[in-house]
């Protein structure tokens, strides 16, 4: 009686490690998949939109529209020089160049009528967001063509801001709302991802002119050569270079 009854507690005694040991071993499995989830969920979360910087540029009061190619440009449609910049809004040279010279050009080309300055999206392939910071623009240009070139001042001024967002859509929206956008409109415009061709077909482009890299410039259709510009305020210099030399004096 005694001996079965302490065979039976050993008995009963190994199946309760057995157990215990089972329920750790699931314990521990469990821990490291909500481990597992809650480094994904933070390594993925997105920091809340917030508003962006408002560009610092001085007023200018010039035509702005988009042309038969569907590219958004300043200036006289008219204009007897045509500089098309091959740009990537997640490149900081281009938004060194947006924030820092574009409007000291603006003021002495483009307001006075010399030039019509078009905007070329060239996204390099391995800024993840330059693509779709062209959708969020080409989106407000829906709006009106100055609505484009607001989305392009607050794209490059707050660039730091979404450039490294895993999905920076958020923060698109925040911009579109601080320019006065219909909201609503503009996110059914991004989600629908309709300018994804034009974006595509705009970099087949840039390719097929062998871009040497962003900021570029063209001047007539001829693109400026930037061999050796080992800054963007060379590579500005000798855009106006070409600039100057095309207008012949005017």
């Amino acid at each position: 009686m005694s001996t079965r009854s302490q065979r039976g507690r050993a008995v009963q005694t190994k199946k309760s490690g057995a157990s215990r040991t089972l329920y750790l071993v699931m314990g521990a499995v469990v821990l490291l998949v909500i481990a597992v989830v809650a480094t994904i969920a933070l390594q993925n979360r997105q920091p809340a939109a917030t508003p962006g910087r408002d560009p610092a540029r001085p007023a200018t009061n010039v035509p702005v529209g988009m042309d038969a190619n569907g590219f958004f440009f300043k200036g006289n449609a008219d204009a007897p020089v045509v500089v098309t910049e091959y740009s990537d809004y997640q490149c900081p040279g281009c938004a060194y160049y947006a924030m820092n010279l574009s409007s000291q050009f603006e003021q002495e080309y483009i307001a006075t009528g010399k030039v019509k300055f078009v905007y070329h999206e060239y996204p390099l392939s391995g800024h993840m967001n330059g693509a779709p910071a062209a959708y969020a623009a080409r989106c407000a240009g829906e709006q009106g063509a100055d609505k484009y070139w607001a989305m392009h001042d607050y794209l490059f001024t707050n660039q730091r801001q979404w450039s490294a967002q895993q999905d920076p859509r958020a923060q698109f929206v925040a911009y579109a709302r601080q320019i006065g956008l219909d909201t609503a409109a503009f996110e059914q415009c991004y989600a629908s991802n309709r300018f994804r061709d034009a974006i595509n077909q705009a970099k087949a482009a840039g390719d097929a002119l062998r871009i040497p890299g962003t900021p570029s410039f063209a001047v007539n259709g001829q693109l400026v050569n930037t061999t050796g510009a080992s800054s963007v305020e060379e590579i500005y210099a000798r855009m106006r270079q070409a600039v100057d030399v095309a207008l012949g004096g005017r």
